[in-house]
């Protein structure tokens, strides 16, 4: 299912599990990094993970993502997917959030 492609607003897939789930290669294309956020336990968060094309240091612990893919799946309380969800942003900006950026290794597929 090839969906309309405005990589300057957001955009949300959503399936089922054992769906195949397209996103438009536009979206997709081109995800050079993976980035792993640190969440801070003691506040009830886990760390996530997303995809970005580049990113760029902006100062003052600020840090700007262009073309972010997140995996917003809802999993059970046995850790199954109930639901597949993918959201896509142009800009993210992380201010004083430890992180840490690994390069994609495999190319991005979203099926």
């Amino acid at each position: 299912m090839e969906g309309k492609v405005n990589p300057s607003g957001q955009n949300q897939w959503e399936g089922q599990p054992g769906e195949e789930l397209s996103i438009p290669e536009a979206y997709i294309r081109d995800l050079r990094y993976e980035i792993v956020v640190f969440v801070r336990k003691e506040r009830g968060g886990s760390d996530f993970t997303f995809r970005c094309s580049k990113y760029k240091r902006k100062g003052n612990g600020r840090y700007k993502f262009k073309g972010v893919i997140i995996d917003t799946s809802k999993r059970n309380a046995e850790g199954e997917v109930e639901l597949v969800r993918l959201s896509y942003h142009p800009e993210l900006v992380l201010v004083s959030v430890p992180f840490m950026v690994i390069p994609a290794t495999e190319p991005s597929s979203a099926g």
